[in-house]
């Protein structure tokens, strides 16, 4: 409904006029219902009360990686938040969320732009008229409904939205740069292990080609150690391959290209510290910087819900100019003032369908809130439980490797004692390098489910003294001045 403001003799008209406007819009005001935003939103589901694996151990730190005692991982993951494209991507989306923060805090306030116009008149007998007009002009929308304030906290939400994005990319690049690292400090020490496997190969080799030159052994002995020693030399191209494809995923992951310079590691894994304390499973829902952003992109589209609903109510807009028109004396002043109000009559349910279309994202959200919220809670058990049972399997197979040490030595004897052919001897020397390599495997294993405990348990802000310096740059790079 717009209210046109008509002015004329008839005093009992403009009386009829009024009233009749003021009724109408007590009328509206009346049918006005806003939505009030949630305060507290809650998951569809509550979770356990603890998780079933106990944990009393320290507090988890926010850099969590720092508990490894490892000074080259340290250095490596502050370079990879200073240097990795996706973070950088991360902080171009922030600058564009405070931008539209900006313009939606702007409608709060009236608008004012200025206006000067020339103007030119030709009569037939060629005289001609200039007319100049300068002017200032003002528009303003009252906030009756808080369509516009909802519209401010959802852009508020957004940002905060998107520093949590930021946050959880910054854990997940912080896990995924110590898994490439420990990876590759596996492959460096499978390398040394087949190393020596080789050199006790060969040594024995030797021993049976001097044992065969005496009569002491057969040629079948000879080309099954052989064929076992080139079993062996076959994994190191393996362990080649891999170590290389793992140093360049590293160069990715710190911003640089992939190339030819070795990287730099610790000669072997750190010492695992204790378990860190878990905490119950509620604490996810402030720990993690994955459901942080959910929460507050559900907090945005709440207010976006509320800002639709106040959307189908009247608008009141205050308008008005004031200028000069031929220069700028007294009588020359044009001034107008506008007030008028503004309800949707007929608009076919468009402005109710997107109510309830915001109103569906909310529960979208929610229910996918609620979907990664379970998620955590198993992430966690996972890695609990991996661990526990991780260590009982590195205590098996340790059982199994002093078992096969003592029985390679016995059928060594055996074999020099000529007692036994070469097979057993072959037989035990195949089980005892396997389990070198799983047991060395397993201890990185160990240190990844490690990882992935800390990255499931969250922590509190990574990026944050990072952010303020990246926006520094940001800033100078812009010659902007705050």
């Amino acid at each position: 409904m717009s209210v046109l403001m008509i002015f004329t003799d008839n005093k009992a008209m403009i009386s009829l006029v009024i009233k009749l406007r003021a009724v109408l819009l007590l009328l509206f005001f009346i049918s006005c219902n806003p939505h009030a935003p949630i305060k507290y939103i809650t998951p569809l589901v509550i979770g356990n009360a603890s998780y079933s694996v106990l944990s009393r151990g320290t507090l988890s730190q926010s850099r969590w990686w720092e508990a490894l005692n490892d000074p080259v991982l340290d250095a490596l993951i502050e370079e990879a938040f200073s240097a990795n494209l996706n973070l950088k991507q991360i902080y171009a989306r922030i600058e564009q969320t405070i931008a539209a923060d900006k313009q939606a805090a702007s409608f709060m306030f009236p608008e004012l732009s200025a206006e000067a116009s020339e103007r030119k008149d030709w009569e037939s007998d060629n005289n001609e008229e200039s007319t100049y007009t300068t002017s200032l002009s003002l528009s303003w929308e009252i906030d009756l409904w808080g369509r516009i304030s909802s519209a401010r906290k959802a852009a508020n939400h957004d940002i905060i939205a998107t520093r949590e994005e930021l946050e959880a990319a910054a854990l997940l690049l912080s896990a995924s740069v110590a898994e490439t690292y420990f990876q590759i400090i596996e492959q460096n020490l499978q390398r040394l292990l087949l190393d020596q496997q080789i050199h006790a190969g060969e040594t024995l080799l030797e021993l049976i080609e001097l044992r065969f030159a005496y009569g002491g052994s057969s040629v079948v002995d000879i080309y099954q150690q052989r064929q076992q020693l080139a079993s062996t030399r076959a994994q190191m191209p393996v362990v080649q391959s891999r170590l290389r494809t793992l140093e360049n995923r590293l160069q990715v992951q710190l911003g640089r290209s992939p190339g030819d310079l070795t990287m730099k590691v610790s000669a072997d894994f750190p010492e695992l510290p204790a378990l860190p304390f878990t905490g119950i499973p509620v604490n996810l829902l402030t720990n993690r910087p994955d459901l942080r952003r959910i929460y507050n992109q559900m907090a945005a589209i709440d207010y976006r819900v509320a800002e639709a609903v106040a959307d189908r109510f009247p608008k009141i807009e205050l308008g008005g100019s004031a200028g000069f028109r031929n220069g700028f004396s007294t009588e020359d002043r044009l001034m107008t003032l506008l007030l008028q109000g503004i309800a949707p009559v007929i608009d076919w349910d468009r402005r109710s369908a997107e109510v309830r279309k915001r109103e569906a994202m909310f529960r979208e959200e929610l229910a996918r809130y609620s979907g990664s919220y379970l998620v955590a809670i198993e992430e966690v058990e996972n890695a609990l439980w991996m661990e526990k049972y991780q260590f009982d399997l590195l205590q098996a197979l340790e059982e199994q490797l002093s078992i096969a040490q003592s029985n390679l030595r016995e059928t060594r004897n055996r074999y020099r004692q000529g007692l036994t052919d070469y097979l057993p001897v072959l037989a035990a020397l195949q089980t005892l390098q396997g389990l070198e390599r799983d047991i060395l495997s397993g201890r990185r294993q160990l240190i990844s489910i490690r990882i992935l405990l800390y990255r499931s348990l969250g922590g509190s802000r990574l990026m944050a003294r990072k952010e303020s310096v990246e926006s520094a740059k940001t800033n100078r790079s812009e010659g902007v001045v705050k």
